[in-house]
């Protein structure tokens, strides 16, 4: 139990102040694929991801993207029913089911990809490119920590 407190500082946490960056950030990128495509983060994940990787299994997105399965499936149900994903069976493991993007939702990835871009790039305009670099480096050194 704390003594007193000034033991603990909740603005000075680093979990705590990582995670309001996480939820900033995520709802400033929002702004985009949710009110211009009417993408959730759920989904916006998924198209950027399967655009990244052209053709993948539910599993390798939810490996992928750190979404649970339940949050992933019904992600990829609701874009395969606006017509923005297909799904075929796997000729490899027919118990797999590949999911890569349509015509339709290659040609939304490909015109939010360069306005996601520009709003990263606003986002982190108050950074030097050093700053950015150490940023990457230092945000993917923690992740790797992490996992073990």
């Amino acid at each position: 139990m704390l003594k007193n407190k000034s033991d603990f500082d909740l603005q000075q946490f680093f979990p705590y102040q990582l995670s309001l960056l996480a939820g900033r950030s995520s709802e400033y990128i929002a702004k985009i694929h949710r009110q211009e495509y009417d993408l959730s983060k759920f989904e916006w994940r998924i198209v950027a991801t399967i655009g990244q990787h052209a053709q993948m299994s539910a599993k390798d997105i939810c490996q992928f993207t750190g979404l649970e399965k339940m949050q992933t499936s019904r992600a990829i149900k609701k874009l395969v029913s606006r017509g923005l994903l297909h799904q075929q069976t796997c000729d490899r493991d027919r118990r797999a089911v590949l999911i890569q993007l349509s015509a339709k939702g290659l040609q939304m990835y490909t015109e939010i990809m360069p306005l996601v871009k520009q709003q990263e790039q606003r986002m982190l305009a108050g950074l030097s490119g050093y700053e950015r670099k150490q940023l990457m480096l230092l945000t993917q050194k923690l992740s790797s920590q992490l996992e073990n």
